[in-house]
């Protein structure tokens, strides 16, 4: 507890038991005004120990409540990528050219690559599409210095030891097939080499390039039934997670992982074989970030592509726009709105914005008086910071009242 005026720690409770919260807020008799997050269990104990105060529910608990079941709606419609149209400064076809071309040697010759398309001026978005990366990936390379080449300028640990263990195996794939050549039997071959005798009998059967005559062929997967049906859900744009879930009703066994597999491959083949790859992608969690953050902030998403999105996806559009209102709302000090933003918002049928309702429905009082009053739980969040630093040093080798005691004596003590 924090008194609003003085900005001081009152006190501090180890509980979020309803009837303790009740007990020891009975015990503070001049409560008149108390802001809080959206705990039920505070709003009842509240009421119950002063019914006469008036609550504030934290805007940012509510913003963040909003936003966290818009993100779940957003998830639940979109693919991890959306398309917002074509590459700009490419030929058709002249992207798949580029990813086949470079084949880095080094993490660094990836980093140039990068480097040399931003200073090129193409997008973050074109970038990722063009190299085969996430927009956050394509910022962190480009942001690296020069003086870090020696650490990125090296072939991986994991080529390095496949190189090695290709030497080898193509060593005793030769001296397997040199003794098979001098009349021994696979079993005085695998004697002699200490070698598993079905080890003996792969080798003998490999080709020139020590590949096994079964190679390529492929094996019966769980996904094979469903392939078709994976691929109709794919294109009318449902999500991995939601073809996942309609194909398990109808009877598939195997892992969600096997269906994004599959849907990455089958992606694959069709850009090569339409050479469509000139296509140009936003980050679905970059359009999530946006609804908390302003365009300015989010470097990996251009305001030009932002509209993109606006005009071609309606859905994501009436979500924004629903954030972008409530915000007004709750920072607009006339809570007369609210009402009809609650029914407004009932009205699109969205089960996580529902969810959302329900929850300032039932504590609408205090969320009305976030909308008129000034006060937030601001105040409190620094302080919790202050006190986990205190434990911190404390090494969290204390009791609760001996952290209590400490805290309160610091506070009062500066």
């Amino acid at each position: 507890m924090i008194d609003i005026e003085t900005r001081k720690i009152v006190d501090i409770l180890e509980s979020r038991d309803y009837e303790e919260v009740k007990r020891w807020l009975s015990s503070f008799p001049n409560l008149e005004l108390i802001s809080r997050d959206g705990s039920i269990v505070y709003n009842k104990a509240i009421k119950d120990a002063h019914p006469k105060s008036i609550q504030v529910s934290d805007r940012f608990h509510i913003l963040k409540n909003l936003t966290d079941y818009c993100k779940q709606y957003i998830k639940r419609i979109f693919k991890n990528k959306i398309e917002i149209g074509k590459l700009e400064n490419i030929n058709s076809g002249e992207t798949l050219h580029l990813k086949e071309k470079y084949k880095f040697k080094t993490k660094w010759d990836l980093i140039l690559k990068v480097k040399e398309l931003r200073d090129l001026k193409y997008k973050v978005n074109d970038i990722a599409s063009i190299l085969g990366m996430s927009n956050k990936t394509v910022i962190a390379y480009s942001k690296i210095s020069n003086e870090d080449k020696e650490k990125y300028d090296k072939i991986t640990n994991a080529e390095a030891k496949s190189s090695d263990i290709s030497k080898s195996k193509e060593y005793l794939i030769n001296k397997v097939k040199e003794l098979s050549s001098e009349g021994k039997s696979m079993r005085k071959i695998a004697e002699e080499m200490v070698l598993d005798r079905k080890t003996v009998k792969k080798y003998l059967e490999s080709d020139e390039n020590w590949n096994h005559t079964s190679k390529g062929v492929k094996k019966k997967s769980k996904l094979d039934n469903y392939k078709n049906l994976v691929k109709k859900f794919y294109i009318d744009g449902i999500s991995s997670k939601e073809i996942y879930k309609k194909i398990k009703a109808k009877g598939y066994t195997g892992s969600e992982s096997l269906i994004r597999k599959f849907i990455t491959d089958f992606r694959s083949e069709t850009i090569e074989e339409n050479e469509a790859v000139d296509i140009r992608y936003v980050e679905t969690n970059d359009l999530i970030s946006l609804l908390y953050k302003p365009i300015e902030k989010v470097e990996t998403i251009t305001l030009e592509e932002f509209e993109v999105v606006l005009d071609r996806y309606e859905k994501y559009k009436i979500i924004f726009n629903i954030v972008e209102e409530f915000k007004e709302i709750l920072f607009g000090k006339d809570s007369t709105k609210l009402n009809t933003w609650i029914t407004k918002s009932k009205a699109l049928g969205i089960k996580e914005l529902n969810s959302f309702i329900t929850g300032i429905t039932r504590d609408i009082e205090a969320v009305e008086n976030a909308i008129n009053y000034e006060y937030s739980n601001g105040l409190a969040e620094g302080k919790i910071n202050k006190i986990k630093v205190i434990k911190r040093i404390m090494y969290g080798r204390c009791t609760f009242e001996i952290l209590r005691n400490r805290v309160l004596q610091i506070e009062y003590n500066t």
